[in-house]
């Protein structure tokens, strides 16, 4: 879990990939495919896990004149790929830039690359290549959103808020940006808004955990409880094990002040996660209040705690 004030550049170059594909494709499976390739490598060169994908990659690349301009940007960019899930990110630009060399002008390699650089913490050089993504494709959503989580790294919310903007314009389904610009509201307390781009993609994709995580807690920071345990719960259903979600229901819980139900949460949270800080804190908290009400003291003043987020 991390909060809205605790930026991962790791995470949000994650979820810059998240706007190519799926989030992720990157690091777990090759961009592109080759068209009839030859080489025997191209077996390996496209398999998912990346010692296999290197092994594959590097033996097209060992005889890469033979290959068309479009498997030689593949087998570069697929390696990459490899590489960066590995976190070897100086190879990993390496092929990046090989591929450029072969490519200028391809937009989905430029914000491959960029989300390389900015999962290095190279912020600065992750939104050059955004940009220039844009310029080669205006109608890039994969570019925009991107950039838009390397301005929120960068801790500006109204630059990367005009981004998410633009790709929700080209395309206002588009999940990643709904979600982004979801937790962009309500981190400014819009949470109206918020939860208009969290119902969207659930209206989609009714089974998003993260929306409805979402959507939750924007519905607990308004101290609709109900609302905001009916959404955890139904995350919940989704993954048992959403730790977000289920600190988060603990903190609805305790919002009611159901001190037994949001213990058990919060220890479930332990048994997950041992020594999540905000699960420990919680269940010290509420064995404290329940040791208090069963010696018949009077009640302890408690305030729920801020959500738990996980997305940017």
């Amino acid at each position: 879990m991390v909060s809205f004030s605790s930026r991962s550049p790791r995470r949000d170059a994650a979820l810059a990939l998240g706007a190519v594909g799926a989030f992720f494709a990157l690091a777990a499976t090759p961009v592109f495919a080759e068209h009839s390739g030859v080489n025997p490598g191209w077996v390996q060169c496209r398999d998912a896990d990346p010692e296999k994908r290197l092994a594959g990659c590097s033996q097209v690349i060992a005889a890469i004149a033979q290959e068309s301009p479009h498997n030689q940007v593949a087998a570069y960019v697929n390696r990459a790929g490899a590489y960066q899930s590995k976190g070897d990110y100086a190879h990993a630009l390496e092929d990046f830039g090989r591929a450029l060399e072969i490519d200028p002008k391809s937009a989905t390699v430029l914000v491959a690359r960029g989300a390389a650089h900015h999962a290095k913490g190279d912020l600065d050089s992750a939104i050059a290549d955004y940009e220039r993504a844009i310029a080669e494709d205006k109608k890039a959503i994969a570019a925009f959103v991107a950039r838009a989580a390397a301005w929120r790294s960068k801790g500006d919310k109204d630059k990367a808020l005009v981004d998410l903007n633009e790709a929700v314009r080209l395309d206002k389904r588009h999940t990643p940006a709904l979600l982004a610009r979801g937790a962009i509201y309500h981190s400014a307390g819009d949470h109206a808004r918020a939860i208009s781009d969290y119902a969207a993609v659930i209206a989609r994709e009714p089974k998003n955990a993260i929306a409805l995580n979402g959507r939750g807690a924007c519905r607990y920071a308004m101290a609709e409880y109900d609302k905001a345990l009916a959404d955890f719960n139904a995350a919940l259903k989704i993954d048992n094990k959403y730790l977000s979600a289920l600190v988060n229901r603990a903190n609805a819980w305790r919002g009611k002040k159901d001190f037994a139900r949001a213990k058990a949460d919060y220890d479930q949270a332990l048994i997950l996660k041992p020594g999540m800080p905000a699960a420990k804190k919680g269940s010290e908290d509420m064995a404290r209040l329940l040791a208090s009400k069963s010696s018949g003291a009077p009640a302890s003043a408690d305030s729920a705690p801020a959500v738990e987020h996980d997305h940017n």
